[in-house]
């Protein structure tokens, strides 16, 4: 009886460990002056990644959603609350109208990372796998990288950078 309870508990040990170690998906944002980890959260496929920050030229609100695919980014709409901001970026009309904004469902390409550079007035944040990343907080001026990579699932459930 012994015996069966310790091959029991080896095995799901054995099970966690092996949970615990597989790779998973996960959208890391790196600054790039400097290399470090900012932040890291789960990023499964199909997932959506929200771009929110205040056009500067318009100060309207916008929003680029990108979606996860493989290790790649994938621009599949922008929005905003002036026609002004989706005209400047060169999005053709007819727009969509949906809670008070304009969208343009424009699919760009599969990018490895994305760039983006912190603007005074932009308060640029993210809004990934539930939570508000607040990449303003890197500081205007910097730019930060966002990167899909496969890490073990430990790293990314317990290891959670500390943001600038």
């Amino acid at each position: 009886m012994q015996a069966a309870a310790a091959t029991t508990l080896a095995t799901a040990l054995a099970v966690a460990v092996a949970l615990l170690l597989a790779p998973v998906q996960a959208l890391e944002v790196t600054k790039v002056s400097t290399g470090r980890l900012l932040w890291r959260v789960p990023a499964e496929a199909g997932a959506t990644v929200d771009l929110e920050y205040t056009n500067s030229i318009f100060g309207a609100p916008t929003t680029e959603r990108f979606e996860v695919s493989g290790r790649a980014l994938r621009l599949v709409e922008i929005s905003s609350t002036q026609e002004a901001v989706l005209q400047y970026l060169a999005l053709d009309p007819p727009y969509q109208s949906r809670d008070g904004r304009l969208v343009s469902r424009r699919h760009g390409p599969f990018v490895g990372e994305l760039t983006i550079r912190i603007g005074q007035t932009g308060q640029q944040r993210l809004m990934a796998g539930g939570r508000e990343i607040p990449l303003y907080r890197a500081g205007d001026g910097e730019a930060v990288r966002l990167a899909v990579a496969r890490r073990p699932r430990a790293l990314v459930l317990i290891r959670r950078p500390h943001p600038p």
